[in-house]
């Protein structure tokens, strides 16, 4: 046989082993993606679905929260009174402060507040026939006599915990769920009373309810994670009957409702992955077959005209792919085989000049535009640092002024650092100190800052001026109110250190939140420090911000456990 016909066979042998093990594999990897995609997005829908019931939670746990921690509501609501004095002390105070703090939730409910001291009026509504009690916002105010025994209330009470949600009393029937709450006197640490919020359940969870009812949609509901009852079922978008008979043709994921003995569950058909493997298969099977069939062509082509030189030129770009660029084919005559020769041997010496040129320029890219990043953020603090010395200066607060400037050259010392881009965390944490007492002259009393880092994280190295700019933009955006506190904090996650700066100001919407993590919508600061960190190590690491609208504002920064020397 002649060795073209070998190399023909030998060809065929090579090429239908690894199409029939790629097209296996690449037709089951593809269904596993499908199916790790689908669950992830199920996972992701689910927990959006309960962060958002996780938010409404909070703002019927902060009117809570308002009414527990005001101690002047709970003299009012612990003080013995005279007839008359009961009457204008709930007319006067107890009534407005209470329509105040209900007026902080967007949705309706029902304060029902039981209390001990029998002097104070009662104060409630008579309800219309057999409906919800949840009418608007309003609050009412019982003697504690009235659920003295009452299962519920001594469950309550027997509770380790201060506040719990339940459904009591005709919660289940008006679709409801409770807030509960023990109210304390501080001074006296003494149980005052209880309080209940009431909330409809479609307030709570009505953001699970779509206004569509196809077979693919997701379909939520609220379960009991003791008993397995179903709580809450979207009534626009109600749960498949067949599901618990044929639960394979469905992807069922479950989050708990932290505060809560209950879980959100979400159920996704799985028709449509169904449909998506079949078409992978069927495309699979067509490339698997299109490819043998065409290296089936190219194979006989290939060994009748390439036999006799196949093995210089296989050899030679193995060197090639190895990364030997200097290897040469050597070649003698004037033939096709001689042309491919010469071709090949200019295009490594080519390419080879090209690798050191794009290798060199992309180091001195990178180095101008790191030092060019760094130039950016030098004169940003100096000219409203020098404008603050000046107006010391003309008013005469000599002391001030001298720590002012004794703080700027500190921080412009530990800023410059000899011109290198990278300087330890120590220095850079002096550098942020320096920032800090310099802005303390400013603020007076209106600025208070923590710093907790460990001291083995001290001795690694961070690009330089990554804190400061995210504490200038806490003290420019985030105050409000009399005091602002910051929180610098780092520990070491594996091989990373991740810091995080934490305010407790003013916080950010989630509106804004999206467009400042955009980074072309970022501020200045932001965007700098983390192009900076991604130009130095990379896309993995970098600048997030997480952020509650009245809650504060933090600042994540991740980079690598990392020694220049």
């Amino acid at each position: 046989m002649k060795f073209r016909y070998k190399l023909l066979l030998s060809y065929l042998l090579l090429v239908i082993t690894p199409i029939i093990a790629i097209g296996y594999f690449a037709y089951t990897s593809s269904v596993q993606y499908v199916k790790e995609q689908t669950r992830q997005n199920v996972v992701g829908t689910l927990k959006q679905a309960h962060d958002n019931v996780m938010e409404k939670m909070k703002v019927i746990e902060r009117v809570d929260n308002q009414i527990y921690l005001d101690q002047s509501l709970q003299q009012l609501l612990h003080k013995t009174y005279s007839p008359y004095e009961s009457y204008q002390i709930t007319k006067e105070s107890l009534t407005p402060k209470l329509d105040s703090v209900l007026n902080l939730a967007s949705n309706d409910m029902l304060l029902d507040i039981f209390v001990l001291n029998s002097t104070l009026p009662e104060i409630y509504y008579t309800k219309p026939g057999d409906v919800s009690p949840i009418i608007g916002k309003r609050f009412e105010l019982y003697r504690i006599d009235r659920i003295v025994n009452e299962n519920w209330y001594l469950q309550f009470m027997l509770a380790k915990e201060q506040s719990l949600w339940r459904q009591v009393d005709r919660d289940v029937k008006y679709g409801n769920v409770s807030l509960l709450q023990k109210l304390m006197h501080f001074q006296t640490v003494s149980t005052i009373g209880i309080m209940r919020i009431a909330v409809s359940m479609s307030d709570l969870f009505g953001d699970l309810d779509y206004n569509r009812n196809e077979q693919d949609t997701p379909k939520f509901w609220v379960v009991n994670d003791s008993e397995g009852n179903r709580i809450y079922e979207s009534s626009q978008n109600p749960i498949p009957e067949d599901w618990q008979t044929h639960p394979d043709r469905y992807l069922l994921e479950q989050q708990p409702l932290e505060g809560m003995n209950w879980n959100l569950a979400v159920l996704v058909p799985l028709q449509e992955l169904e449909k998506g493997a079949h078409k992978v298969r069927n495309l699979t099977f067509f490339i698997c077959l299109a490819s043998f069939g065409l290296l089936a062509v190219i194979s006989t082509a290939v060994s009748n005209y390439f036999s006799k030189h196949i093995k210089r030129i296989v050899f030679s770009l193995h060197s090639f792919k190895e990364g030997r660029f200097s290897k040469r084919i050597p070649y003698s005559g004037r033939d096709e085989f001689a042309q491919i020769s010469i071709a090949f041997n200019e295009m490594a010496q080519n390419i080879e000049e090209l690798i050191q040129e794009v290798y060199v320029g992309n180091l001195r890219k990178k180095e101008a535009e790191l030092e060019a990043l760094q130039a950016q953020i030098k004169p940003h603090f100096l000219y409203n640092t020098l404008s603050s010395i000046s107006r010391l200066s003309r008013l005469g607060e000599t002391e001030k002024l001298h720590q002012m400037v004794n703080g700027l050259a500190a921080f412009y010392r530990l800023t410059l650092n000899q011109g290198k881009s990278m300087i330890p965390i120590h220095k850079e944490v002096e550098q942020v100190q320096a920032y800090i007492d310099i802005q303390k002259i400013k603020q007076m009393d209106r600025l208070e800052v923590s710093c907790d880092i460990p001291f083995p994280l001290l001795n690694y190295d961070t690009p330089k001026l990554i804190l400061q700019p995210f504490v200038e933009n806490a003290l420019e955006h985030a105050m409000f109110g009399d005091k602002l506190h910051i929180r610098i904090l780092a520990q070491q996650e594996g091989s990373n250190i991740v810091f995080k700066i934490i305010d407790n100001g003013i916080g950010m919407s989630k509106e804004r939140l999206r467009e400042v993590g955009d980074r072309a919508e970022a501020g200045y600061g932001i965007r700098n420090v983390d192009e900076r960190i991604r130009l130095q190590f990379g896309e993995a690491f970098g600048v997030s911000l997480h952020s509650g609208l009245g809650i504060g504002t933090t600042v994540k920064i991740v980079i690598p456990a990392y020694r220049e020397s």
